[in-house]
């Protein structure tokens, strides 16, 4: 867990405060807020695998 928030607070600086509609923007981002807002950076990143490959027609 320490691990995991200390990760999150170094990224505070990679990605935008993303709130919810009940949530007010904050510009010193929380470990929380940061998790929130991962799937932004996640889509910029990509992912390392290949894409599937077609394994023919299926016989039935």
């Amino acid at each position: 867990m320490p691990l995991m928030t200390w990760e999150l607070w170094l990224a505070r600086d990679l990605v935008t405060d993303n709130p919810l509609l009940w949530q007010k923007s904050i510009d010193n981002l929380t470990p929380g807020r940061v998790a929130q807002s991962m799937g932004g950076v996640f889509a910029t990143i990509g992912t390392p695998a290949l894409p599937p490959k077609p394994r023919g027609k299926s016989p039935g």
